[in-house]
């Protein structure tokens, strides 16, 4: 099931990244919208970062507050579901 996309009229005023958890990072594509898909590893998060690039998905991850070994990952909302295909291939190898 996937979301309906309804504009955000603020969004040329706020960005897209201003409900984002600070001192995250994201993999240079731009986003309207994000979705969080997963939590994982520095070790997953490298390898997946990497095939959503390739797969030119929209990716951003912060820290999970309180856990230093943890990453939350959001995506293009819109990608959302070619991002899980994506994710699951990645941690299924």
């Amino acid at each position: 099931m996937s979301a309906p996309h309804t504009p955000d009229p603020g969004y040329d005023r706020r960005g897209p990244m201003f409900w984002l958890p600070p001192h995250g990072f994201g993999n240079g594509i731009r986003a309207r919208a994000w979705a969080e898909i997963a939590d994982l590893t520095a070790r997953e998060l490298d390898r997946v970062f990497t095939a959503l690039t390739d797969a030119n998905i929209a990716a951003y991850a912060a820290t999970v507050h309180g856990r230093t070994d943890c990453y939350r990952l959001w995506v293009d909302s819109l990608r959302y579901l070619h991002a899980e295909d994506v994710l699951m291939e990645v941690l299924a190898t």
